[in-house]
């Protein structure tokens, strides 16, 4: 009975070791599946609600999870339900990403928010939203793009929006009324622009924010739902700056008073800068010219005169049309640039597929400084 025992109990250990170094390589495979290390998830805020599905994906497949993150109140404004998201970090709101959410025609809505330290000082502070590419997230978009560090520098509270999805947490789309409708969000009818509406409502009474300095920026799909918003959310966004977008919609009901900022690479082949279908164009998608969308603003804004043109580095030129009320429209070209934020290191698929980055041009910086002189 003894020596039964003494097997048995040699048994269990063995087996409770081999469960523990099975145990042991699941961050191993969770970072060799997902790309995302232990650490990082370990940081992450709670997931937001939503997912994508669809195959319109236009975004960085490798982007990082959030580094730090702080809880704020919330607030009830004009009917709509603002919910906060305890996350992991101090309770504050100044110099850490906070994971936030709303409620939207009774649909929870994430985002994140991050103040530097200024906005804290009664200093009235410009507003950015920044919208993430198709099928991507909102806190890796920050974080890639080095978007906190903007804000740092140049004092402006960030406001990243989370798209909705379908089937993977944390990743989602936008419905930007595109002509060619693609991805959950707009085959789902989701109601972003009601969203965006219900962010500039709410996000202000947090902070001292200049309402004559609000802006959108983002990225691909991001990039038209920040033009979408700009449209027909009338008189409450100053300046847009897009990069590898396109107006995706049928009209543009209100560009008066909107600056703009767009960035396009000549070799795009998801957005192609001449509209139509590219190479590497989503399924069902197919896309108007960027000039088009960019005659809304000259048009609506009454620019007149011949532009300029600005040399900004090796491979990028921008024109540059003045407006009747100090307005800009702006296009920047990056030759032979690809479907790629300039200035960002480039991701795992652009590798792959020999897409051009181009890192004598940094996007961020250049929309920081755009925004900063409207």
């Amino acid at each position: 009975m003894k020596r039964l025992l003494v097997l048995s109990l040699a048994l269990v250990t063995v087996v409770s070791v081999l469960g523990c170094q099975r145990a042991s390589r699941l961050p191993e495979i969770i970072s060799r599946s997902t790309g995302i290390g232990s650490t990082d998830r370990a940081r992450a805020p709670a997931p937001v609600p939503s997912s994508y599905g669809s195959s319109n994906y236009d975004i960085f497949s490798d982007e990082p999870l959030p580094g730090e993150s702080g809880y704020v109140g919330g607030a009830r404004t004009g009917g709509t339900q603002a919910v906060t998201t305890p996350v992991m970090g101090r309770p504050s709101s100044v110099g850490q990403m906070e994971a936030r959410s709303i409620v939207v025609g009774g649909q929870q809505r994430s985002y994140y928010v991050y103040a530097p330290a200024s906005a804290r000082r009664g200093q009235p502070a410009p507003m950015v939203l920044a919208f993430h590419g198709g099928g991507g997230g909102a806190d890796g978009f920050v974080e890639r793009m080095n978007l906190r560090q903007m804000a740092d520098r140049y004092g402006m509270v960030l406001v990243a929006p989370q798209g909705l999805g379908r089937k993977r947490p944390g990743r989602g789309s936008w419905n930007a009324e595109s002509v060619s409708a693609g991805g959950y969000a707009e085959n789902a009818g989701v109601d972003d622009v009601g969203f965006v509406d219900a962010l500039l409502r709410n996000v202000p009474g947090d902070y001292a924010i200049d309402r004559n300095r609000i802006y959108a920026m983002g990225f691909s799909k991001g990039g038209m739902m920040a033009y979408r918003a700009a449209c027909v959310l009338r008189g409450q966004i100053t300046a847009v700056a897009a990069v590898a977008a396109t107006v995706s919609s049928a009209n543009c009901p209100y560009p008066q008073g909107v600056s703009v900022l767009h960035i396009h690479g000549t070799s795009d082949q998801n957005v192609p800068l001449n509209g139509g279908i590219g190479a590497m164009t989503a399924a069902a998608n197919d896309w108007p010219p960027v000039s088009r969308g960019l005659s809304f603003f000259t048009n609506g804004n009454q620019c007149s005169g011949a532009p300029q043109t600005l040399r900004v580095s090796s491979d990028t030129s921008c024109t540059v049309n003045s407006c009747g009320n100090g307005e800009t429209v702006q296009l920047c070209l990056v030759q032979g640039g690809g479907h790629a934020w300039p200035g960002a290191e480039p991701a795992r698929w652009q590798v792959k597929r020999n897409v051009k980055v181009t890192q004598s041009f940094s996007a961020t910086d250049y929309i920081a400084r755009f925004f900063q002189s409207h």
